[in-house]
């Protein structure tokens, strides 16, 4: 199985102290079916962009220009027409059913459904009703 990380997944792995889980999850994967939306590199690079002149911000620019630029070179899904289009039908079942998806978090899930993808994520409740394979590494013993 192959799978799509989403931001909080990726971000993990940088925090000072990540969680242990998540990073033993991540370290069991075969490197090559871990999948990245360029919508998870526009998040991180706002994050980036909100942080004050700094260490940390320097530091975050690099990791993201430079060391997850290359770690998922070939890797990182763009936003194509079959995900434009699955987004819809997303977006049209969960307000006909009562539920709000945020714009983001519904073309993340489109990209996972088109591609065949089962969902990283901590977040399980933005991604209610989007039909897709969902894993929580936070919640793994």
């Amino acid at each position: 199985m192959s799978f799509l990380l989403d931001t909080c997944v990726i971000s993990e792995l940088v925090r000072p102290v990540p969680d242990e889980g998540v990073v033993r999850w991540i370290e069991a994967r075969n490197e090559f079916d871990l999948f990245l939306s360029v919508l998870t590199l526009g998040e991180i690079q706002k994050g980036i962009s909100k942080l004050s002149a700094g260490k940390k911000k320097s530091k975050l620019k690099v990791w993201l220009e430079e060391e997850l630029a290359v770690r998922f070179a070939e890797r990182v899904l763009p936003v194509t027409d079959d995900i434009a289009l699955m987004w819809g039908s997303m977006l049209g079942r969960s307000e006909k059913n009562g539920q709000t998806l945020s714009v983001i978090d519904a073309l993340i899930a489109a990209t996972a459904s088109v591609h065949n993808l089962a969902l990283v994520t901590r977040n399980i409740s933005d991604f209610n009703g989007c039909s897709i394979d969902i894993v929580d590494p936070w919640s793994i013993s």
